[in-house]
């Protein structure tokens, strides 16, 4: 009996699996859009609308990277990561990080 009912679900299945997989034809999203900037002019009203802060800068968008200008040299910061190395107790039970 459980083989029977077995055979059944595989057989539903297929006949599931094979009707849901019938895809009509793809359409991309951006299909008969005409553009009127050259990719150059965009990044460039991007840019200007970025130092105008009237458009947010998108992260992980992959192109045009801007790293921001930190206030303090490398060498404040790698003084600041060693003394905290030096605070630092490797052993410290009571440390929310331990373990």
């Amino acid at each position: 009996m459980t083989i029977q009912k077995s055979i059944v679900a595989v057989a539903m299945f297929a006949v599931t699996a094979s009707a849901l997989a019938q895809q009509t034809e793809f359409v991309a999203p951006d299909a008969g859009v005409q553009s009127t900037l050259t990719r150059a002019e965009v990044r460039q009203e991007m840019l200007s609308a970025y130092r105008q802060r009237a458009m947010v800068q998108q992260q992980h968008s992959g192109q045009d990277p801007v790293y921001a200008k930190g206030q303090r040299t490398r060498a404040e910061v790698r003084a600041e990561a060693a003394e905290a190395a030096r605070q630092f107790h490797a052993g410290d039970v009571m440390s929310p990080y331990f373990g």
